[in-house]
């Protein structure tokens, strides 16, 4: 089987039901660069203290056919999950970095080609909200698409669009391929507007993208190959720690599809991430567990 891993370089999206209580906030909304300021400095705040938390990432790896049957059995991965914050690098620009580290594979001890399998989300990745700082805010171009009131709280919701694309980076490794396709991915995030809490963050990639198989590569694919739909959305819920009492917004799911065409690829690939059992590192060395884990 052959599977597609696209990492878009920007977003990775996300998806919050807004669930009932509907209609527009009466108070005025801010402009979007009052709402952005608000989101860039709650982030930085969230950054310095959330690299602290480490959390259980469990994920679920699928591929349909094309009559939409699943193909094999789904598999389970288990992962630690921690964020790292480095506030000064080159150019001013922060570098916010996610580290997973594999534990278990369908409930064994993971192998070196378990993390190399196709679809396993990367050992180091870029956290995806890191490009709502403010020194990466300039990267795109961002509109108030409209308001909701949720539970009683104003919340916005902005669409934004890259400026520039970046060059695309394809991997091939054995039967899988890797691609990195920065700039190519429109979405919209949903915003607690009192707060600058980043609640929802939705991400698709904006066309079609083709490639081929190299041809110093034994030829799996023949003819050209695309990525026709690339989708991802992530949850976020409010996680609050005691002694001392402190509120995180935390991943609370990611759910990713993606759609391709091409000989020796399945039409449609889906990955699944749920996230439990946040644990805070405090500087005394204790690690402190969210109420009831």
């Amino acid at each position: 089987m052959v599977a597609v891993t696209p990492h878009h370089g920007l977003l990775v999206t996300t998806l919050l039901v807004l669930g009932a209580g509907g209609g527009v906030a009466q108070e005025p909304v801010p402009g979007v660069d009052a709402i952005l300021a608000r989101v860039g400095a709650r982030l930085e705040r969230h950054y310095e203290r959330a690299r602290r938390i480490v959390s259980t990432e469990e994920v679920w790896v699928r591929s349909f056919t094309r009559e939409m049957r699943a193909y094999g059995s789904p598999r389970w991965l288990e992962f630690e999950h921690r964020v790292e914050w480095a506030a000064e690098e080159a150019g001013g620009v922060p570098v916010v970095t996610v580290r997973r580290d594999l534990r278990s594979v369908d409930g064994r001890k993971p192998t070196q080609e378990d993390l190399e399998a196709c679809l396993t989300p990367e050992s180091i990745d870029e956290d995806p909200l890191s490009a709502l700082l403010p020194a990466r805010q300039g990267e795109f171009e961002f509109s108030l698409s409209g308001t909701e009131s949720v539970s009683g709280r104003q919340v916005a919701q902005l669409a934004y669009v890259p400026l520039a694309a970046g060059p695309a980076e394809i991997t091939w490794e054995d039967g899988c391929v890797s691609l990195s396709l920065p700039g190519r991915s429109r979405g919209e995030v949903w915003v607690d507007v009192a707060t600058g809490d980043v609640l929802r963050l939705d991400e698709r990639l904006m066309r079609r993208f083709e490639f081929r198989e190299p041809q110093d590569r034994p030829r799996r694919h023949w003819g050209p190959l695309a990525l026709e739909r690339s989708e991802s959305s992530t949850r976020y819920e409010r996680v609050t720690f005691d002694d001392p009492e402190e509120t995180f917004m935390l991943p609370r799911s990611i759910e990713s599809s993606w759609t391709m065409q091409g000989t020796g690829f399945l039409p449609r690939y889906v990955r699944s991430q749920q996230f439990s059992d946040h644990r805070r590192f405090v500087s005394e060395g204790r690690i402190l567990q969210t109420p009831g884990n």
